[in-house]
């Protein structure tokens, strides 16, 4: 697969941008707003279709369960006290799943770097969405272990997903008249 720098460059700076807003606001009014602009932005610039498309619904469903289950187990807490996941959190999914076929293509086929800066960044980045707002880690030993793991392991097998979605020949032009009237 031939990866493009630029539009590299542009998923992630448009992910980290995305990311820092919605984490910052930690509103489920904003959030949602993001995740819509982030994906027009997204599919204008850089969208590869309907298997992108599927690929970003079915990692936000799969993120949402996580996620939902990581605050029932008490890996994460809202101010020391159990709670659901938030829907601004539920929201960084789809931005995540939108690097799968760009910021992070050149994970596709490496498993063992990907499963290692699956659990790293992984780690990482709920460490620092963690500072950043009112979720807790439920034990600062154990949180950010269960998340290395988990991260180690949804990492590449999202990679993977991503990896056989973007070899098929589903790219924007095979989407309808109307839908890529509404990207032109």
């Amino acid at each position: 697969m031939r990866i493009s720098a630029p539009t590299n460059i542009a998923n992630a700076i448009l992910f980290n941008l995305s990311w820092i807003g919605i984490v910052l606001t930690q509103s489920a009014l904003i959030a949602p707003v993001i995740v819509v602009v982030h994906l027009l932005l997204h599919f204008r610039i850089m969208g590869k279709g309907k298997g992108e498309l599927r690929l970003i619904v079915g990692a936000t469903l799969c993120g949402a369960v996580i996620d939902q289950l990581l605050f029932k187990f008490g890996v994460f807490n809202i101010a020391g006290q159990p709670a659901l996941a938030p829907l601004w959190l539920t929201c960084l999914w789809p931005l995540f799943a939108t690097t799968l076929m760009h910021s992070f293509a050149a994970f596709q086929n490496r498993v063992l770097l990907a499963t290692v800066f699956g659990a790293v960044g992984g780690v990482l980045s709920y460490s620092a969405g963690v500072r950043l707002s009112a979720v807790e880690f439920g034990s600062q030993l154990w949180g950010p272990i269960i998340v290395g793991v988990l991260w180690a392991v949804v990492f590449p097998l999202m990679l993977k997903w991503s990896a056989s979605l973007s070899r098929q020949p589903d790219a924007l032009q095979s989407w309808s008249p109307q839908v890529r009237r509404a990207f032109d």
